[in-house]
């Protein structure tokens, strides 16, 4: 993703891109808010939003930086733009969607939210958000060496393939156990994911032996 680029740029040398990405899909990334909030569909619309707010993420991430230096002044909006974590920012939207209140927040996918909230991102007619939001593929990132010192681990990551649902669908298995290893165990004793999987475990036994 354009947001991600400079921390691989800055890795050149000691990480190693893969060529084929792991996300069966491309992403989305923005302003969004849920679908209840009818007649708010671009960003131009967000001072007649009912909130005057952007609930937001960590400071210095990329999309943060974006929306304070250029789509807050190219727009002119009074809406004031708020730092939180992003597990802030999703408590605020879980407590705001089931009171039906407007909200308005930053969303990507792949992300769980997507199945769990009916919501939209809104247009951006100016173009302020220049390349950050637009789709783009995801890959893994290995450290250099990696294929020789674990060439099962490696041909693993390099044979994984998700897509939008099916890393919804595992995450929201880790969010309910709350323990990453239980979260996958549980995703795993449905079929359909097991057979997802098993050719990455097939992978990883060629890597191992080669």
């Amino acid at each position: 993703m354009p947001n991600h680029k400079q921390y691989v740029d800055e890795g050149e040398g000691r990480i190693e891109a893969l060529k084929a990405p792991w996300y069966v899909g491309r992403t989305k990334y923005g302003i969004a808010v849920p679908d209840y909030m009818k007649g708010v569909d671009s960003i131009s619309d967000l001072d007649s939003s009912g909130t005057g707010m952007i609930t937001g993420i960590e400071p210095g991430t990329v999309l943060m930086e974006r929306i304070a230096s250029d789509v807050i002044p190219r727009y002119d909006l009074r809406s004031n733009l708020v730092e939180a974590s992003t597990p802030a920012m999703l408590a605020e939207l879980k407590q705001a969607y089931g009171m039906q209140e407007p909200i308005v927040f930053l969303a990507w996918s792949p992300h769980w939210r997507n199945r769990e909230y009916d919501f939209h991102y809104l247009s951006d007619p100016k173009n302020a958000m220049g390349p950050v939001d637009a789709p783009q593929s995801i890959h893994a990132v290995a450290r250099k060496g990696l294929a020789d010192d674990d060439p099962a681990a490696y041909a693993l990551i390099k044979a994984m393939r998700l897509d939008a649902d099916q890393v919804a669908s595992l995450e929201i298995s880790i969010n309910n156990a709350g323990n990453p290893e239980t979260g996958v165990r549980r995703w795993l004793k449905e079929k359909k994911n097991r057979e997802l999987v098993r050719p990455w475990v097939e992978a990883a036994k060629i890597g191992q032996e080669e």
